[in-house]
């Protein structure tokens, strides 16, 4: 039986596997992505696209205070799959950007429910908060 990954939405674990692409490169070898990245592929970015639109509709401050106010309402007034709805009660950020949503755009999201970026950077290293800014350059940005 195989462990599940603590910190990835349940709602991934019927997500495609990795897409391997046909690409030849000397400087990147994109049939072994490094571990805990992700690259944009089309399928990707295709089967992100109406989440990543979703995000972009953040940008008007009344489609902000509707989300605060009923997050369900307004997922489902945007189709929002169930998996994509999913994915936003976890704040699965990782499984986001597995999905196929723009990392700029995952921005938007976080900053309406309150998730900072380093917040975020350290959800998705699987790390408080506290442990995440330990491993941060600018030491006395607490």
């Amino acid at each position: 039986m195989s462990q599940r990954n603590p910190f990835v939405s349940p709602a991934v674990d019927s997500a495609p596997p990795q897409e391997i692409l046909a690409i030849q490169s000397r400087q990147i070898d994109y049939a072994h992505p490094i571990p805990g990245t992700y690259l944009t592929t089309g399928i990707r970015a295709t089967r992100g696209y109406r989440f990543s639109k979703f995000c972009m509709a953040f940008m008007k401050p009344e489609n902000r205070e509707a989300f605060k106010a009923d997050p369900e309402k307004v997922m489902a007034e945007h189709g929002l799959s169930d998996v994509e709805k999913q994915l936003i009660r976890d704040r699965d950020w990782n499984g986001m950007l597995r999905h196929g949503v723009s990392s700029f755009l995952l921005m938007k999201l976080a900053n309406v429910v309150g998730v900072a970026q380093n917040q975020m950077g350290a959800a998705m290293r699987g790390q408080t908060y506290e442990e995440f800014l330990e491993t941060r350059n600018a030491k006395d940005f607490r």
